[in-house]
């Protein structure tokens, strides 16, 4: 009987000594914040700051060695973060009114960041595979951005300074990376990556802008930027090696690229002020 005892405390002490090895911290300040963290497996740690009213915030980490913060000052912002794997790293930060924050980390090694500053802006992350990495920053009020990655490291970053502008980043595939950056009102830019290693650089600076570039293949090149009002580029490129530049400067400009097969080359200037 006695072995029985001291066998049933030696496996009490054991099971209790496995659960400390996960790590939460959480310090709210402020009035009826809510914070909620979920842990299951091996040395997952999650911080969690929240300085204001009503802010809230959920972090699930399932598998081992994962990372979760989470800061959250203002009133109303609102973080959700899903870690399944193992080394997956997620640090957000929202600081303002009604901002909302959303990650989901599916496989090994991936990384995302997300910095909101102001009122009623989006970030929205997935990332299934392995060394991913996404970035998104906002400042201003309503923006939105979406970032998808699927497979191995791919690289997206985000940011946008204004009111009402849009970005989406689909990556599947490997080494692709995309880069979008705008300032002003409204302007939307979206990038559609599938293959290995293609580069996309989106820049647009005004009202209203619109961009859109696909790109099906291997080592493609894309770089647009729009300064002004009402210009839109529609980018294609299927194949390997294809290089195109677009320029516009102005008000309502329309260009469109269409690049198929290997190592074509493309350059557009538009101006009309």
């Amino acid at each position: 009987m006695k072995k029985v005892v001291l066998s049933a405390l030696a496996l009490m002490i054991a099971t209790v000594g496995f659960a400390q090895f996960n790590d939460s911290d959480v310090l709210q300040v402020g009035v009826a914040n809510w914070s909620d963290v979920n842990q299951v497996g091996l040395l997952n740690d999650s911080d969690v700051i929240q300085v204001g009213l009503l802010n809230d915030s959920e972090v699930d980490q399932y598998g081992a060695f994962n990372g979760s913060l989470v800061v959250q000052l203002g009133a109303f912002n609102e973080s959700d973060v899903l870690q399944v794997g193992a080394f997956n790293s997620s640090t957000v930060a929202q600081v303002g009114l009604g901002n909302d924050s959303n990650v989901v980390q599916l496989g090994l090694g991936n990384d995302s960041d997300n910095l909101q500053i102001g009122i009623g802006n989006d970030a929205n992350v997935f990332q299934l595979g392995i060394g991913n990495d996404s970035d998104i920053t906002q400042v201003g009020a309503f923006n939105d951005a979406d970032a998808i990655q699927i497979g191995l490291l791919n690289t997206s970053d985000i940011d946008q300074l204004g009111i009402g502008n849009d970005a989406y980043t689909l990556q599947i595939g490997a080494f692709n990376i995309s880069d979008v950056d705008q300032a002003g009102f409204f302007n939307d830019g979206d990038t559609f990556q599938f293959g290995v290693g293609n580069y996309s650089r989106t820049l647009q600076v005004g009202f209203a802008n619109e961009s859109d570039t696909w790109q099906i293949g291997l080592l493609n090149g894309s770089w647009t930027e729009q300064f002004g009002a009402f210009n839109d580029s529609d980018v294609l490129q299927v194949g390997a090696f294809n290089g195109q530049f677009t320029h516009q400067h102005g008000l309502g400009h329309d260009s469109t690229v269409i690049q198929l097969g290997l190592g074509n080359g493309s350059i557009t200037n538009q101006h009309n002020l």
